[in-house]
């Protein structure tokens, strides 16, 4: 269960805290079935709440399998029962201090038990206007609500830029075309390049837009969605675009739970609750992979598929061709694959990943 790989990590990072080590930050995509939910758990061990699903109890749960006893901050991106079903369970359990929405009502039951939590709680509302919220090394850059209720709640969603050192990650709700122009517009310099990326409404077709993806250019994606939901999320050519851009896509509908680790320097790992091997650890140069380590370059042709999806054009679909054509001369000779041709050789290239030993 993913239980126990979270008590182990977190008791690594107590033992970091003991040692007066600096220890990592986590950001933990937990599978909540179909909804969002993200912890981040802060290098100090506290906790930040984004989003926590449905009614089901699924983040609690979680939370206190992740051994997590205090909450510095609880988010709810929008009012939508598949975000903030799970909060009112959440605040009345650990009663953050300080909780952020994006300031529109809504006419549900859902959304008055999460009111109700907050006044219990006696936490303080915090206004929903674009700002930074230190805790820690670590920096929450606030993607404001543009505040307007005929754009629907997707649209009035608050996203959430986290930093810690030179690694970023983007949380942007279930924000569609009209929020990510006004981000683009408002706020240029905060939605900017990042390394990891969680997939807008749950990867649906009007959830991410290729201007927004050719902003944020992530290295990840993560996809937060229930196994056989009835909304047919993620959708498949969204799925086909983040890849064709050269990211690595995580689905919880497939990986479950996944957590990526990231240390001071700003290196980090990815491992998913259905694999446990951490995927790939990047220098802080978040363009091109580190050429001085061997562990930041995948050999063709020793590397297992889960590595060699990585590269861009191999995905999961050719990985196993890949395998089964080794051994490779040099880069070039990935011409042998199926649908390697000149032009994606030449994008291998340029990622500069793909390496023979």
């Amino acid at each position: 269960m993913h239980g126990h790989r979270i008590a182990r990590t977190l008791a690594a990072l107590t033992l970091a805290l003991l040692l007066g080590l600096t220890a990592a930050l986590e950001i933990h995509f937990v599978d909540v079935g179909q909804g969002d939910g993200v912890l981040l758990v802060l290098p100090d061990g506290r906790g930040v709440v984004y989003d926590a699903g449905n009614d089901d109890g699924a983040m609690l749960r979680y939370l206190r399998d992740a051994g997590i006893t205090h909450l510095a901050l609880v988010i709810a991106s929008h009012p939508h029962a598949d975000h903030i079903g799970g909060l009112a369970a959440v605040i009345d359990a650990y009663a953050p201090p300080f909780v952020l929405d994006n300031g529109l009502t809504h006419t549900t039951r859902t959304f008055e038990r999460y009111l109700d939590a907050v006044e219990r709680s006696g936490a303080q509302l915090l206004e929903p206007t674009e700002r930074t919220l230190t805790l820690g090394d670590v920096r929450l850059h606030v993607l404001p609500s543009p505040l307007r209720p005929e754009w629907g709640h997707n649209d009035n969603s608050i996203g959430i830029i986290v930093e810690y050192e030179s690694f970023r990650a983007s949380l942007t709700g279930d924000a569609e075309a009209r929020l990510f122009e006004w981000w683009l517009a408002t706020a240029p310099d905060t939605f900017a390049a990042v390394h990891v990326h969680k997939a807008s409404h749950h990867g649906s077709a009007n959830g991410d837009t290729p201007e927004a993806l050719a902003r944020l250019r992530p290295e990840i994606v993560v996809v937060s969605a229930g196994a056989g939901n009835r909304y047919g999320h993620p959708d498949g050519t969204i799925v086909a675009s983040y890849e064709e851009a050269g990211a690595r896509v995580f689905r919880s509908d497939h990986h479950g739970s996944v957590i990526v680790t990231v240390a001071p320097d700003g290196t980090y790992d990815v491992a998913s609750e259905h694999d446990r091997s951490p995927v790939l650890v990047l220098d802080d140069d978040r363009r091109e992979p580190s050429s001085s380590s061997d562990a930041h370059c995948v050999d063709i042709n020793s590397a297992s598929t889960d590595l060699l999806e990585v590269i861009i054009h191999i995905g999961p679909d050719r990985a196993p061709e890949l395998v089964e054509r080794r051994p490779f001369h040099d880069i070039d000779d990935l011409r042998r694959i199926s649908g390697i041709g000149p032009a994606r050789l030449s994008d291998i290239h340029a990622q500069g990943l793909a390496c023979t030993q």
